[in-house]
Formats: structure tokens, C-alpha cells, sequence
């Protein structure tokens, strides 16, 4: 009886509210160093809000369907570029909206590519049907500059006031143009153009079919630049004009 009593007076005397406090400190202090290595890890990673200043090989795609970024964007991809288009992501879809003439959009700020990494661009493009500007269009587009001038090529719907059916146009800024695709407005449409280094050509697409190609100028300029991605809207004067992306990608090859 002596043994059991004096065991019993050990275990009483054993200070449990303090081994108790030292162990949650443990734990406590583990999970910390596990949150302060990811952190880290994700910084090192490109996590961050500082684009970056080096070519990167990886591609885009965004269908805006995390809701994470509904009523903005996701700005680890995006970033304003130009000003008056009121730009949002809403339901899968990403809305661009301005009542003023002029040019704005978002651009990929985080990253860059050469022409010969670049395999296809695209994505899905709709206009309004409540156009109330003389001419509007929204689209996408790469583009860099050469010799200080800027150089481009772009795809995009456009439409105003008045005008029964919408147009898709794409074009480069050394005059070569597709022939006009009309379209419905309020209607999906998914466009897109390809580019083949080794024949250095540049093919386009709307819904699937081609509408045109074309054999790249100062080829030897072109192909050493480093290119962006915009997605843009713009309008000639005053009045709403409104559009919508969905599935937006540059495929790398």
C-alpha cells in the first residue's frame, strides 16, 4: 500500500500543465517553420507581384472561372494597361465595358516570349448587341517593338452603332489584313492564329476555319524581340460598347 501511495504522490507532484504548455509550443513553432519554408518556396517561384524582367517559356490560359477573382481579375496574370475600359471577370467570363473613345485593356504582366516560342493564340470572343458607339472593338494581340516603332499582330470583333451584323478582323501593323468575317452579335466566337517558325507564317482562324495567312516581314527583326500579350478594347468615340472573352491561351510549342 506504502508503494501504490507513494507512486500516487509522484504522479500528482509531475507538473502535467506544463509539459502540456511546452508541447502545443513545439507544435506550434513547427507549424511556423512550415509556413514560413512555403512561403519561401512560393516567392522563389514566382508567386509574387513583380514582373519579372527574363523570357519565360510558360504559356496562358484563363477561362475566368476561379471566383476567387470574380469582380476583378487574376492579377498575378493581368494587369491594366491604357485607360476607360471597365474590366471584369464575372461567371466565367471576362467583361470589358467603356463608354469613351480610346484604348484599354490587360496585358500578361509577368511574362515575355519570343516568336519562335509562341505555337497558337486564341480565344473566345463575343460583342454586344447594345453598341452605341461609332465604331468598338475588343480582341487580342502580341506585340513588341522594333527599331522604336511597334510592331503587332492582333485579332479581334468590332461593331458600332447602326451596323446590323458584327465583323471579325485580325491584321498586322505592317498593313496585311484578313478578309472581313461578319458575325452575329451576342454569338461566340472562337478565334485564332497560329505561327510557323520554320516557314515563318502566321495562319488565322474563326471557328475552326481559315481565313487567311501571312509570310512574315524583316523576319531577321521579328524573331530576336521579345513579344507581349494583350487583351484590349477600344472605340473610336463616346457611347458603350461592351465584349466578352472566354478560354484565352498562348500555347507554347
Amino acid at each position: 500500500m506504502k508503494n501504490l501511495k507513494s507512486k500516487d504522490n509522484m504522479l500528482k507532484r509531475i507538473p502535467w500543465n506544463l509539459i502540456g504548455q511546452i508541447v502545443l509550443a513545439l507544435v506550434f513553432f513547427y507549424l511556423l517553420s512550415r509556413l514560413i519554408t512555403s512561403l519561401s518556396f512560393a516567392g522563389r517561384y514566382g508567386i509574387d507581384t513583380q514582373a519579372t524582367k527574363t523570357i519565360s517559356a510558360l504559356e496562358i490560359f484563363d477561362n475566368f472561372g476561379f471566383k476567387v477573382f470574380d469582380t476583378k481579375w487574376n492579377e498575378s496574370t493581368w494587369a491594366e494597361v491604357g485607360s476607360g475600359s471597365q474590366i471584369t471577370q464575372l461567371d466565367g467570363i471576362l467583361i470589358s465595358s467603356r463608354t469613351e473613345g480610346g484604348f484599354g485593356g490587360l496585358f500578361a504582366h509577368r511574362r515575355k516570349w519570343l516568336l519562335s516560342q509562341i505555337n497558337y493564340v486564341e480565344s473566345k470572343l463575343m460583342l454586344s448587341s447594345e453598341i452605341q458607339t461609332q465604331a468598338g472593338d475588343i480582341g487580342f494581340e502580341i506585340n513588341t517593338d522594333v527599331d522604336g516603332n511597334r510592331w503587332l499582330v492582333k485579332c479581334g470583333i468590332q461593331g458600332g452603332q447602326g451596323k446590323i451584323t458584327a465583323s471579325i478582323l485580325c491584321n498586322t501593323s505592317d498593313g496585311y489584313s484578313i478578309p472581313v468575317v461578319k458575325v452575329p452579335y451576342d454569338t461566340w466566337h472562337r478565334v485564332r492564329f497560329d505561327i510557323d517558325s520554320e516557314s515563318e507564317t502566321i495562319r488565322f482562324f474563326v471557328d475552326g476555319q481559315g481565313v487567311g495567312e501571312y509570310i512574315l516581314q524583316d523576319r531577321n527583326k521579328l524573331k530576336d524581340v521579345e513579344y507581349l500579350l494583350i487583351l484590349y478594347g477600344s472605340s473610336t468615340t463616346g457611347g458603350i460598347v461592351t465584349g466578352f472573352y472566354d478560354d484565352v491561351l498562348l500555347k507554347n510549342k
